[in-house]
């Protein structure tokens, strides 16, 4: 380990962050909006940053070996799906029905891509409820009706470092029905612990490294989601502001969300790629369960691609 590194990689990943939710603050305080810091997630995002930085400089200075790119696509695969199959599509939506066992599977990715169940659920429905408004938690339209460059940082990232306290008085989700909400508690920093230990026991020092690439990217496909996903792209029908991708974000992002217009257009599809060829593989996923009979009532969408 090269401490040189290490320490330029937390300097800058900490310092960086903490001036983007500083200026942001300063914006909604000059709009006459409160914020406040959240030094968890301050902290949190931060050291994620530090230990991919570091993976980066990792992977020039050694290289990664075809295992460790192998475990980076397979645990980005599983946490993406534990965050849009369980989080997103089943929590939140309840686009299909499924057993106890594949639901708390579900749970257990989506904890080792470092997503918790009551925050995630009750932030989207919100979303849902207020969207591209001045209530929605990460609308990029804050600052700008149309979005700026402001609004597309915002609704990435900085809406989670600087939080509005008066939109907790409007979450209105009922988090006791659900599933493993109060498993979370005990089992959601194991997990995400267990998502660094599995590469880090097989390959040592190239498997955490590599897992904190891994936590990056998944963590940034997620937030994409609310940035591009509002921004950039084909709308549906002009319902809203959300919008489909091309094929090479959705190629990205793998598990379908980049068809984000799509699902605004119908929330309790279980699928967002419409159309046969999307790639969507939650959607897949979901085909081959249903088949065995692990999911049923798995929702079609209402209209064609």
């Amino acid at each position: 380990m090269n401490g040189t590194v290490l320490a330029l990689s937390f300097l800058f990943a900490f310092g960086s962050t903490f001036v983007l939710a500083f200026m942001f603050r300063k914006k909604l305080s000059k709009m006459n909006m409160a914020g406040e810091y959240s030094w968890d997630m301050i902290f949190s995002y931060s050291l994620v940053t530090m230990g991919a930085l570091y993976g980066i400089w990792y992977g020039f200075v050694y290289g990664y070996s075809f295992e460790a790119c192998m475990l980076f696509l397979f645990f980005s695969l599983i946490t993406g799906l534990g965050i849009s199959l369980g989080l997103h599509r089943y929590d939140t939506h309840r686009s299909y029905r499924a057993g106890s066992v594949f639901l708390f599977i579900l749970s257990v990715w989506a904890w080792m891509g470092g997503m918790k169940k009551a925050t995630w659920v009750a932030n989207h429905t919100l979303h849902h409820q207020k969207e591209d408004g001045p209530d929605d938690p990460h609308s990029p339209c804050l600052f700008n009706r149309y979005g700026d460059q402001w609004g597309f940082l915002w609704s990435h990232l900085v809406w989670m470092l600087v939080q509005r306290p008066h939109l907790e008085a409007l979450k209105r989700t009922d988090i006791s029905k659900i599933p493993f909400i109060r498993t979370e508690r005990y089992l959601f920093l194991p997990c995400l612990i267990l998502g660094f230990a599995i590469p880090t026991t097989l390959l040592g020092w190239e498997g955490l490294w590599v897992s904190f690439l891994r936590m990056f990217y998944v963590l940034h496909v997620t937030f994409s989601i609310n940035s591009s996903g509002h921004m950039f792209g084909k709308t549906v029908w002009k319902k809203s502001l959300s919008r489909n991708g091309s094929w090479i974000g959705a190629l990205f992002t793998m598990i379908g969300e980049r068809y984000h217009a799509n699902h605004h257009a119908d929330q309790r599809s279980a699928f967002l790629g419409w159309r046969w060829f999307d790639i969507d593989a939650g959607k897949w996923l979901l085909l081959i369960l249903e088949r065995f009979g692990i999911v049923n009532d798995v929702r079609r969408p209402r209209f064609s691609g």
